[in-house]
């Protein structure tokens, strides 16, 4: 690939990283050998303030697309529209790929005309989907799944079109919350490889991590049975920490809410949770499902489609309903996980 970049000034730190974040270092009006594919192009502050005007590759101008790169200063904070750097600790940052078609039709497909030159934050969630080595013992579908990475994704800040959303939930007390989900929660299922659901869509174990014979996962449900109507109402909820956690995350009612318990060396096959049939659906069609990995959620992985590892580290909304997922446990200890279905207000 030859890459050229027209600045202001001199470029004297820039190099590319691929979807495995190995760092390529580049020559700049030179052609290189790359494998083909997504690269992460960096441009970092040294002393001098760099005004970014162009971006070719192997001759051939991105043109506007030069607006889907965005700056990160010292403190992490990402500036949009900004194709510069002008501090210590800056970084101009931009997916690009080998092939200059791939990356602008890819860009046209998730991007609206009228869009570039904005911030696209406010309006598009980015995520890279990126390979990622699970530990052998898993099914070949399940390894396959994740070692697969085809990059940047560009999606609507919406709950239909967003594969997953953060949500920004107030101070809540999890193990109070625990408690009470404990008696509200009254229907219990205990799931081992294979079952309830089959071994498409159920819980499978990694016999090389753990030999447990037993189950793999607790469910422990408000529903006896599956997620689906009637409604509950949020006055009808007898604890308040539940409340408070079902009118954050901007619910109006209740479908159902539980929590599972996954335990280490056990996993979900790749599976998608369409429930098309139930009355439910029209309700949680999209991304309006919370995810919340209260305990245990290092060294486990979900992947969620084509935007890759969900970031388990904050409360989520997410997509089950209409995109493929698949979750491996490879830690040391149980993983807990709040789950609730609603009518967003």
């Amino acid at each position: 690939m030859l890459l050229s970049i027209t600045s202001n000034n001199v470029i004297e730190k820039v190099y590319l990283k691929d979807l495995s974040n190995v760092q390529h270092n580049i020559e700049l009006g030179k052609d290189q050998q790359l494998d083909s594919g997504w690269y992460e192009l960096c441009i970092e502050y040294v002393d001098t303030n760099i005004e970014i005007e162009d971006i070719s590759i192997n001759g051939s101008s991105i043109g506007k697309f030069i607006y889907t790169g965005y700056c990160t200063d010292s403190q992490g904070q990402i500036h949009q529209p900004a194709t510069a750097v002008w501090d210590k600790g800056c970084c101009f940052s931009i997916w690009i790929h080998t092939d200059i078609g791939q990356m602008i039709g890819r860009l046209y497909e998730e991007i609206d005309n009228g869009e570039y030159g904005k911030n696209l934050f406010e309006k598009y969630v980015l995520t890279v989907n990126r390979p990622y080595k699970i530990n052998k013992g898993w099914d070949n579908k399940m390894i396959s799944f994740f070692n697969h990475g085809d990059g940047p994704h560009w999606w609507k800040n919406n709950h239909d079109d967003a594969p997953w959303l953060k949500i920004d939930l107030p101070n809540i007390n999890v193990d109070q919350l625990l408690l009470d989900l404990d008696k509200f929660c009254t229907n219990h299922s205990y799931c081992k490889a294979g079952g309830p659901w089959g071994y498409d869509s159920g819980v499978v174990r990694n016999n090389d991590l753990t030999d447990e014979q037993d189950y793999g996962l607790l469910i422990k449900q408000l529903k006896d049975g599956q997620s689906d109507l009637p409604f509950v109402e949020i006055e009808d909820i007898p604890y308040q920490s539940i409340k408070d956690l079902v009118i954050a995350s901007g619910y109006k009612r209740l479908i159902d809410i539980s929590v599972q318990t996954l335990k280490p060396g056990n996993g979900f096959m790749i599976h998608r949770d369409d429930h098309t049939q139930r009355e439910c659906y029209p309700y949680i069609k999209g991304c309006k499902k919370v995810y919340w990995a209260v305990k245990g959620s290092n060294d486990v992985q979900f992947k969620l489609g084509r935007s890759g590892l969900l970031p388990l580290e904050y409360p989520l909304m997410i997509n089950t309903a209409d995109i493929p997922h698949s979750v491996v446990h490879e830690g040391d200890e149980p993983r807990t996980s709040i789950l609730v279905y609603g009518e967003l207000a």
